[in-house]
């Protein structure tokens, strides 16, 4: 569930809402752009009580570690990576030292890297490369130095089916080609669907067996694959409606969790970011904007179990 950042000033109210559908984890950002915004200070204030209110709310928080300050990477765009790779290092060292002795153990290596991002459309070479490695790097130092585990999920990737991008296959293929074997826990996927019901969807189905495959084929078959983002509109351009979104959670749950290699499915997102008529992103609530529950809340509240 999304939508708990620091800036949202209902946060409290969202939380609650939050722990009462049973929900497990939330994920957000630990962003670097956000938590360095100058070289070599560190605002932790900015996010230490979302942490803060998840632990209390009884949840546990993935953290996304990307975007990247322009100071570092001479202006280029939030995902375009720094010309200095050990300041990446630093930043993921930082930021786990600091938020893992408060319970944020799972951290997510940059959000749907093979989609087109200002900066940088990543392919498996570059993404493994000059981000996952030096990140990974740099999160098992502090883990190390704190001595308390953590999980970390690799790639966080996407359908490219109306982005564009890196083919997300290929992408994988590449990635472990070029040493991505043993840096990540499990995969990170966003099993969008479209206008397709989750039981037909290529991106919920046939893809990710696929994605699975290339882990197998690379020793790594153990692993689960995490669906960190999943969810359809009810507002905005192409719109569901509440009633269909609501059976879209059934069907999402039954589906994914029929998988021999699904981890955690996440629904994106808490509540409406807005009201707008014509932007879809602000519509992916099970709560309307002024917190109402959608038809979709009793039901996912129905089938999470803590």
């Amino acid at each position: 569930m999304g939508g708990l950042q620091p800036w949202n000033t209902r946060r409290a109210a969202d939380f609650r809402t939050a722990a009462a559908a049973n929900s497990t984890w939330i994920r957000s950002d630990l962003g670097w752009e956000y938590l360095e915004q100058t070289p070599g200070s560190w605002k932790w204030s900015l996010f230490d009580q979302v942490v803060k209110d998840t632990t209390a709310n009884g949840m546990r928080y993935l953290a996304v570690l990307h975007t990247v300050p322009a100071w570092a990477n001479g202006g280029v765009g939030d995902y375009g990576p720094p010309s200095d790779l050990s300041l990446l290092t630093n930043y993921c060292y930082q930021t786990v030292k600091h938020y893992l002795p408060m319970g944020v153990r799972e951290y997510e290596i940059g959000n749907e890297v093979n989609l087109p991002h200002p900066g940088m459309t990543y392919d498996g070479v570059n993404y493994t490369t000059r981000y996952l490695k030096p990140c990974v790097a740099g999160v098992r130092k502090a883990a190390a130095e704190v001595k308390m585990p953590v999980t970390i999920l690799g790639a966080s990737l996407a359908p490219t089916d109306w982005t564009g991008g890196t083919d997300p296959l290929k992408f994988l293929t590449d990635a472990y080609a070029n040493g991505a074997r043993g840096l990540f826990d499990a995969l990170a996927w966003h099993p969008y669907t479209g206008a397709d019901w989750p039981a037909i969807s290529r991106n919920m189905n046939s893809l990710p067996a696929s994605l699975a495959a290339v882990m197998a084929a690379n020793g790594d078959g153990a692993k689960k694959i995490w669906a960190t983002e999943f969810g359809q509109a009810t507002g905005g351009t192409y719109p569901w409606s509440e009633q269909d979104q609501a059976k879209l959670v059934t069907a999402a749950l039954t589906t994914w969790y029929s998988k021999p290699f699904a981890g955690p499915l996440f629904w994106y997102s808490a509540r409406d970011s807005g009201n707008s008529t014509t932007d879809r992103e602000q519509h992916f609530g099970l709560l309307r904007n002024d917190g109402s529950q959608k038809p979709s809340y009793p039901v996912l509240k129905s089938l999470l179990t803590r």
